[in-house]
């Protein structure tokens, strides 16, 4: 029997008995449905979305895929370096810059990829079946541009694959994580050595000294009511300082994500006298905890330690969570790196659509996006906690 692709306009079109059982080999919050339909309902035109089963010869599915066709400025994705450099094609050539492109994965920049293998499929053979899905698709909507987004250290040798049908690879922002469960953030500051846990400990004196306080959001009435259009804006311009900026999601979008995955989603907003400055978005994924997206008032960095007052409150959340992994998220590499943060790889793979892009991607990728270095955490944590691990510190009463 021929191998077959089915293509699917809408999430809720797709046989979700198949979609389900693809991915539960790759447990994620950002391959169900509910996510997917938030993405979907929420997307700015002329954006869309397509789900695609790829199936094996003998008909079962052997893969699941989420893809996007989106308008995206190239230059947005460079490094801000390489982005202030070459501001004169956009001005020149701006369709050389702002073209379609057609992603596996979405425009939602969380570390995560789009694409699940069934646990027996052969894998280089039903890559090289995406691949002429994504190429056929590719033409016929005008896009010029393929991506894969976005592929862990792990997934490599199976996605380098894509480098003999002419894809080039690149490196994506690192997401950051910790695994040490802690029981909450006292024990955590407990645990590092005393020039970190001094740092915090000013960064927190300055923000209740600037008379600013938290409030913890998890019903829907509540944060809908927090979330306002002007609260959005505090994201917005946090994107708009961010190095790499694929997309900006809406207002529409959060309250959407949050009917969709009810009791999932907190909201942490921070207050300085009533008024409010900031807030993080944060996820419960089973064992791991995502800070999604936040919001900062940058009036009030300065006097408040805003940014990382609000990481401090998130890190708290997620230990008391129970979660076994917290992603810190892709940006501010430096200071998650002295939270004792391991920056884990991310990478893309691209391929251009006709020879004029095809010899761009090639000549220009890695001025584009450049090799990023390896930012290894610092050694943060004391000499105890590294060989024994909080736990056992914890039920010999070393850690409070």
């Amino acid at each position: 029997m021929k191998p077959m692709t089915d293509l699917y306009e809408s999430i809720d079109a797709v046989p979700l008995d198949e979609w389900g059982e693809v991915c539960r080999t790759t447990p994620s919050c950002f391959l169900q449905p509910e996510f997917l339909r938030a993405m979907e309902r929420t997307l700015p035109d002329p954006a869309r979305m397509l789900h695609a089963v790829i199936r094996a010869p003998d008909g079962k599915p052997a893969a699941c895929a989420s893809l996007c066709l989106y308008p995206v400025d190239l230059l947005s994705l460079a490094s801000p370096t390489i982005r202030d450099k070459v501001t004169w094609l956009r001005n020149l050539l701006p369709s050389l810059t702002q073209v379609k492109i057609l992603m596996c994965g979405l425009p939602f920049s969380a570390g995560q990829s789009h694409l699940a293998f069934a646990p027996r499929a052969d894998r280089p053979r039903t890559l090289e079946q995406l691949d002429l899905l994504l190429r056929q698709l590719a033409r016929r909507e005008g896009a010029r541009l393929i991506v894969f987004k976005e592929f862990s250290e792990q997934e490599r040798s199976d996605m380098d694959g894509l480098l003999r049908q002419g894809y080039v690879r690149a490196d994506s922002p690192p997401m950051y994580e910790l695994e040490k469960p802690f029981a909450d953030f006292e024990e955590y500051t407990a645990a590092l050595k005393a020039h970190y846990r001094t740092n915090i400990k000013r960064a927190q004196r300055k923000f209740t000294t600037a008379g600013c306080r938290f409030v913890r959001l998890t019903s829907l009435h509540d944060i809908q009511r927090a979330y306002t259009l002007e609260v959005h804006r505090l994201y917005e311009a946090v994107v708009a300082k961010s190095d790499t900026r694929l997309e900006v999601l809406s207002h529409h979008f959060f309250l959407e994500l949050l009917r969709q995955l009810p009791g999932r989603l907190a909201l942490t907003v921070a207050y300085r006298e009533g008024h409010l400055i900031g807030f993080t978005w944060e996820l419960v994924d089973g064992p791991v905890y995502h800070f999604l997206f936040m919001g900062v008032d940058y009036s009030q960095s300065a006097e408040t330690n805003l940014y990382f007052n609000l990481v401090y409150q998130a890190m708290d959340h997620a230990f008391q969570s129970g979660a076994r992994v917290v992603h810190v998220g892709q940006t501010a590499d430096a200071f998650k790196s002295l939270l004792g943060c391991t920056g884990n790889r991310r990478y893309l793979y691209g391929r251009g659509v006709g020879p004029t892009f095809s010899w761009i991607l090639r000549r220009a990728s890695g001025l584009l996006f450049p090799p990023r270095a390896d930012l290894a955490p610092h050694d943060v944590f004391k000499a105890e906690v590294v060989a024994r691990g909080p736990k056992q510190l914890r039920a010999m009463g070393r850690l409070p």
